[in-house]
């Protein structure tokens, strides 16, 4: 057997190798509150089939086990390595009574998007990639207050069966043109209409400024297909006689295409013909700061159609489309008056789904689904993913990389992390159990966190993301507070994704502790174990 021991800023770290295992101690004269990142974050490194790390001077302290799956690939629950010669036992993650609650989110979550929409935008058709600024675009009159127009909607959402609805512009600002469907069910005031219109015309430009701009918009555009250099923003009842929980707005790449064109590949939908999102009647009337922050996040939809598949001529992926939209409600939010403590900004509606299922969903997936529990989890965890990059990997100029370069998916984020923090997807994957564990009180110098603020100037707008203590959170579906902390169990991890385990005998520790670890046989699992 072969010892070795240095010391070094007076922390002396014992090696002992033996055949069979690697055993590694960390000694520590400094109490929990001011442990070191290195004294609290050890990538396990196996040599053998087994690794041993001995943690000592623990005081009060917990010890968490977390894994991460590197690849594209789901990985087995037998492959993904286990602790050795420590009970399973499920632990119960309560937060701790000294720990201040936020409010508790709201249940019923209405829904963003369209499912076609997220389709055609995932999988455009070809002649929607051939579209240039050089074509030949309709001269129009202004729209004035009063105006009416009719446009084509869905009779039910998401049925295919189409109907034309004739509606009057309710307001107008700098940017947005209000248009409302004549009816007689959820009609909103006027007052309603110019709110939207007066919000609109801050997210535009603060939106603009980091994302690029809608075809046909920004400095010198054409007016896009309808040659209005207005955004078109159709307010109506987009769950008539549905019944089920609301639709808050959506995009649709569709009215950038003429009838012809989209009967031509087949398309019984209808076109607009116009830079035009929709917005849910129902719930501006009973959310109306809901409403604004989806403003937010279907305007990114428009743009991002524009910049990655009209400008660069490449689909993209639903994950990192969606996960744009919610960081662009994070950076956006807070400039019309919604706060990361609002029930209406993304931190309050969606980090209780992913503290809850953020293993059952990779950073870098979307598994469609239909019910509303489904679709808030994959919401829920593409939005943290991307919150967490934000507040780590460059705050607001690593989003406009990301936005602007001519890719999409991991590539695009991989290109942009690279290029502010020296660092690609995989290894800002890596460390993402970091943020999972370390919030709130007694977080190691170094150590990556969803509870940082990130704050940064673009051409002159100040952005800022504001820092949160997810063990302050509860879990969507439970009393549970933080992220769900699984028992030892080996379990099957999804691509790009990581579990947080520990036991019973795992905390409220001191003194001395040792972990003996079994090599994962899947060679894209990545083992660290984290103390606090």
């Amino acid at each position: 057997m072969l010892k070795i021991k240095f010391s070094i800023l007076g922390i002396i770290t014992l090696l002992v190798f033996s055949l069979g295992f690697v055993s590694c101690e960390f000694f520590t004269t400094t109490s929990a509150s001011s442990r070191t990142y290195h004294q609290s974050v050890q990538k396990v490194v196996f040599t053998d089939n087994t690794a041993t790390v001995t943690f000592h001077n623990l005081s009060a302290n917990s010890i968490y086990l977390v894994k991460v799956n590197t690849s594209e690939n789901v990985a087995q629950a037998a492959n993904t390595g286990r602790a050795l010669n420590v009970s399973l036992d499920l632990i119960k993650n309560e937060a701790a009574p000294s720990r201040s609650l936020l409010p508790e989110p709201e249940r019923a979550l209405p829904k963003m998007g369209h499912p076609q929409a997220r389709r055609f935008s995932a999988d455009p058709p070809v002649i929607l990639r051939s579209v240039h600024r050089s074509v030949e675009l309709p001269v129009i009159n202004p729209a004035i207050l009063g105006d009416q127009k009719s446009f084509w909607v869905e009779e039910v959402f998401d049925t295919d069966r189409w109907t034309q609805k004739m509606s009057t512009l309710m307001a107008t600002g700098k940017h947005g043109n209000i248009w409302v469907v004549n009816s007689n069910n959820r009609q909103i005031t006027v007052a309603q209409a110019r709110a939207i219109a007066e919000r609109f015309d801050v997210i535009y430009p603060s939106t603009t400024n980091i994302f690029g701009y809608e075809f046909g918009g920004g400095p010198g555009g054409h007016g896009g297909v309808d040659g209005d250099p207005k955004v078109q923003i159709l307010v109506y009842d987009i769950n008539d006689a549905q019944g089920n929980p609301g639709v808050a707005g959506f995009f649709w790449g569709k009215d950038l295409l003429t009838q012809s064109q989209l009967n031509s590949i087949g398309m019984s939908a209808r076109t607009n013909m116009a830079e035009i999102f929709y917005i849910d009647a129902n719930i501006l009337i009973n959310a109306p700061e809901f409403i604004y922050s989806t403003l937010v996040h279907e305007l990114q939809h428009m743009i991002h159609f524009n910049v990655k598949t009209v400008e660069h001529g490449i689909a993209s992926e639903t994950w990192y489309n969606e996960m744009l939209s919610m960081v662009a409600e994070d950076l956006v939010a807070p400039l019309i008056g919604i706060s990361a403590t609002n029930r209406s900004h993304p931190v309050q509606y969606r980090i209780p789904s992913f503290l809850e299922a953020y293993n059952q969903i990779g950073a870098a997936e979307w598994l469609g689904g239909s019910n509303i529990e489904e679709t808030s989890n994959q919401y829920g965890v593409t939005y943290a993913f991307g919150a967490y990059i934000l507040r780590n990997f460059g705050g607001p100029s690593l989003i406009r990389r990301i936005s602007l370069n001519d890719t999409s998916g991991i590539s695009s984020v991989s290109s942009a992390l690279q290029e502010v923090a020296d660092v690609t997807f995989e290894q800002a994957l890596s460390r993402f159990g970091e943020a999972m564990i370390f919030s709130g009180e007694s977080i190691p110098a170094g150590a990556l966190t969803f509870d940082r603020t990130v704050s940064g100037s673009v051409s002159g707008t100040q952005y800022t993301a504001t820092g949160f203590d997810i063990w302050s959170m509860r879990q969507a579906r439970s009393s549970r507070m933080g992220p769900a902390v699984f028992s030892l169990t080996q379990m099957e991890m999804r691509p790009h994704s990581i579990l947080v385990q520990s036991s019973n005998a795992w905390q409220n520790l001191s003194g001395s502790y040792s972990i003996t670890l079994e090599k994962p046989s899947n060679a894209n699992i990545e083992l660290y174990l984290m103390v606090h």
